[in-house]
């Protein structure tokens, strides 16, 4: 019998400080320091463009370009949107 080793990656172990509230995906929540970001958040869990903060994950904010969904600035964002889901998901211990 073999035994199967799934390798998880390192943004899927991430957990946020103790006593944090803050919700990397709404941008909302209480803070336990004074970061505006969570300093610590891995690149794969973060679902705000870099160019204009615009939140891919609520599809929220004022983004400058005519449409967030296909602006080039917002692809790496774009494509973590997935990877939050999971990771809250786990973390949460909701189903899919």
């Amino acid at each position: 019998m073999a035994l199967e080793v799934i390798a998880m990656a390192k943004w899927q172990e991430f957990r946020v400080c103790p006593g944090c509230g803050y919700d990397l995906g709404t941008g909302e929540g209480d803070r336990s320091c004074s970061w505006g970001d969570c300093p610590y958040v891995p690149e794969e869990l973060d679902v705000f463009c870099d160019q204009c903060r615009f939140d891919f994950f609520t599809m929220e904010g004022n983004a400058p370009c005519e449409d967030p969904k296909v602006c080039e600035h917002g692809a790496p964002a774009r494509s973590h949107v997935e990877n939050y889901r999971q990771w809250q998901a786990a973390r949460t211990g909701a189903a899919g």
